[in-house]
């Protein structure tokens, strides 16, 4: 077992008592080896770790390339699938290196908000229309989850539930893309889909905590 496989065992233990993790969908976890898109809403640094400690899957985040290199850290993201991009090159460059990870088979994990969002629910926050572009460049299947909080924050030894949604081919996303519409419209409406996904998974959340006594 290598240094990744460790960890991940190491770290699914640890996150699961110190954010009281409640997996919710399991079933929903790809068994085979397609790549997938992870799309996730975004409220604190430890998403990334917290959904691949769950999927117990190596899923590529990109990040900046500054974080390689403190010590530990760059070594410990590194392990965990953290890709690296220059300072400066930003969005696009995510991009560009999300499509090239999942055209070489890898599973990417993307943000669709961009930036975390604490404190708030997922629907009605900025999005951007990276995660459009992706999958329709790339044709790639995605896998939504969301992750659901009391009052939208991370919060140590408070129940986390980890959504895993069903996951979702691309030729799903024809029914809101058109020949008719250009590119960007197209990236947009295939994003709002795929959020609209996970928003739907924190709303149906919410609503069945309100009925617990």
């Amino acid at each position: 077992m290598g240094f990744y496989d460790n960890c991940i065992r190491l770290l699914a233990g640890v996150f699961q008592k110190v954010y009281r993790i409640n997996i919710i969908g399991a079933e929903n976890i790809p068994s085979d080896d397609r790549p997938f898109l992870l799309c996730c809403n975004h409220i604190h640094a430890m998403d990334p770790f917290v959904t691949i400690a769950v999927l117990k899957i190596k899923v590529y985040y990109v990040a900046k390339e500054e974080l390689f290199r403190i010590p530990l850290v760059g070594s410990v993201i590194r392990a965990f699938g953290c890709v690296p991009i220059k300072r400066g090159a930003g969005d696009v460059g995510a991009i560009k290196k999300t499509i090239e990870l999942l055209n070489d088979g890898k599973p990417v994990g993307i943000f669709p908000q961009g930036h975390r969002n604490p404190g708030v629910p997922p629907r009605g926050t900025q999005i951007h229309n990276g995660t459009g572009m992706v999958l329709q460049r790339t044709g790639a299947r995605v896998l939504p989850v969301c992750i659901h909080t009391k009052n939208h924050k991370l919060s140590l030894f408070r129940k986390t539930d980890i959504i895993i949604g069903r996951p979702m081919e691309a030729e799903e996303f024809s029914a809101v893309t058109s020949a008719e519409q250009n590119n960007n419209e197209n990236y947009r409406a295939v994003t709002e889909y795929v959020f609209g996904e996970i928003c739907a998974m924190d709303e149906k959340q919410t609503q069945a905590e309100a009925l617990l006594p």
